[in-house]
């Protein structure tokens, strides 16, 4: 993780074919670690939900989760806000 302790998600959007083949990578979210190591997702696609990635069981099956998992929202948000502000880059002549 970063030392914000998030990762930011990325959309990959592949345009045009053979050599002319480019790929766009586009801000899409922010990821942020739970204490149990599975990861927050929050896509700004979907601003009120809130995606857990966690491995599966052993047996391969799904696991129901009764409870939901502690995040520190505030600092999802403000994460998310602040990696969706405009950003200034100066061009070298």
């Amino acid at each position: 993780m970063t030392e914000q302790g998030f990762k930011i998600v990325y959309l990959l959007v592949e345009k045009g074919h053979g050599a002319n083949k480019r790929t766009y990578w586009r801000n899409a979210g922010v990821a942020y670690p739970c204490r149990d190591g599975s990861l927050n997702l929050k896509l700004d696609i979907h601003p009120g939900i809130t995606f857990n990635i966690r491995d599966p069981k052993s047996n391969g099956e799904t696991e129901e989760i009764d409870e939901a998992v502690e995040t520190d929202e505030a600092e999802l948000e403000e994460a998310a806000q602040e990696e969706s502000k405009p950003r200034r880059i100066r061009l070298q002549k």
